[in-house]
C-alpha cells in the first residue's frame, strides 16, 4: 500500500480518497479476498484506541485522552433499549409510492383506498399515474404494501413499493460517548429529519462511532454534509458521505472495518498485529498505516468477515 490516510485527515478532502491508493468503495460492498488490497477502501470504521501499557511511552504519555475514553457502564435495559431504538428508526420507511393508477386517478380516490391508514401527505402525478404517499410510520408502510401491491384497482394492477431516497447520510468518527440526543442536535439545524439514529454495540451499549441521519429534502441533506464533513467534534475529525439506502441491511449497520490508533511502539507490521489477535478473532486483512502530515504517527486497519461486537 503505497500511501494511506486515517478517518480524520480524509475529512478534510473527499478527493483524497482517490488521491491516495484507496478506491473509493460503497461502504457496504461485500468484501472481496480476491481483490487487490491496493483497491480496498473503507469509509467509516470504527476508531479505538489501544492500551500500550506502557506509561512510560509517548504514544500513551504525550497524546491527551480523548473525552470519549471514559465510558461508563450501560446496564442491560438499557443496552436493550437503545438496540431496539435503532431497529425501530432503520426500518421507519414511512414513504411509498403507488404506480401504474388509472390515467384519471384523483388525489381524494388514493386517500378513500388507503383510508384504513394515517395520510401525513398525498401528492397523485396522473401524467405518470403515480402516487407519493407519506404515512404515519414505517410499519403502516409495510402494511399498505402487503395489502394493495398487485392490488387490481379498475382493471389495473398496481405496484405499491417504498419509495427510494437520495438524502441518506452516514456520519462516522463521532465520540463513543456521544448519545443520541446529542446526535439529533448535530444533524437538526439543516433541515427537516424523517429518521435519524446511531449504531451501538450489542455487548456495552455504547455508540460504535458513526450513525445515520435521513432527510425530508436533498438538498437539507446536501447543506449537512457540506457543514459537516471535516467539522472537529473534540478531537476527532467528522467524516460524512452519501448512503445508497437500497443496498443499506439492517445487519449491514454494523461495520467491519475497525480503526484502531494510540498503537504500542513495538507494533510495526501486520505480522504483529496478526500476532496480537491470534487468541481473539483473526481479521480478514489488517495493515499498520504510516502518515506523516505535521507529526509522524500511525495507526491500524482491520478488516474482519463478520461483526465482532
Amino acid at each position: 500500500m503505497a500511501a494511506a490516510i486515517s478517518v480524520s485527515s480524509a475529512a478534510r478532502d473527499e478527493k483524497s480518497f482517490t488521491g491516495a491508493n484507496f478506491a473509493p468503495n460503497p461502504l457496504y460492498k461485500s468484501y472481496d479476498q480476491a481483490a487487490e488490497l491496493e483497491n480496498w477502501g473503507f469509509e467509516t470504521g470504527e476508531q479505538v484506541e489501544a492500551d500500550t501499557g506502557d506509561e512510560g511511552s509517548p504514544t500513551a504519555s504525550d497524546s491527551p485522552r480523548r473525552l470519549d475514553d471514559e465510558l461508563t457502564a450501560i446496564g442491560p435495559e438499557e443496552i436493550a433499549s437503545r438496540l431496539e431504538r435503532t431497529r425501530r428508526e432503520f426500518y421507519n420507511r414511512r414513504k411509498i409510492i403507488i404506480k401504474n393508477l388509472p390515467a384519471d386517478i384523483s388525489n381524494q380516490e388514493v386517500h378513500e383506498l388507503l383510508s384504513s391508514y394515517d395520510l401525513k401527505y398525498c401528492f397523485v402525478d396522473k401524467y405518470k399515474g403515480t402516487a407519493f404517499v407519506t404515512l404515519l410510520n414505517g410499519e403502516q408502510a409495510q402494511f399498505a404494501i402487503k395489502e394493495f401491491h398487485q392490488y387490481v384497482l379498475r382493471e389495473r394492477e398496481i405496484s405499491v413499493q417504498l419509495q427510494p431516497t437520495d438524502a441518506l447520510l452516514c456520519i462516522a468518527n463521532l465520540p463513543r460517548a456521544f448519545t443520541q440526543q446529542q446526535f439529533e442536535e448535530l444533524v437538526r439545524p439543516f433541515g427537516n429529519i424523517e429518521r435519524c439514529f446511531l449504531v451501538h454495540s450489542s455487548t456495552t451499549g455504547h455508540s460504535k462511532g458513526y450513525g445515520f441521519v435521513e432527510y425530508m429534502k436533498k438538498d437539507s441533506a446536501a447543506r449537512a454534509k457540506s457543514e459537516l464533513l471535516g467539522k472537529q467534534l473534540g478531537s476527532r475529525m467528522l467524516y460524512v458521505h452519501w448512503t445508497e439506502v437500497g443496498s443499506l441491511t439492517f445487519p449491514m449497520l454494523h461495520s467491519l472495518c475497525l480503526c484502531v490508533d494510540r498503537l504500542p511502539q513495538n507494533i510495526l507490521s501486520a505480522q504483529d498485529l496478526r500476532s496480537v489477535l491470534i487468541d481473539t478473532h483473526t481479521p480478514i486483512f489488517c495493515q499498520v498505516v504510516f502518515v506523516h502530515a505535521e507529526c509522524f504517527f500511525f495507526f491500524a486497519l482491520f478488516f474482519f468477515c463478520v461483526n465482532m461486537h
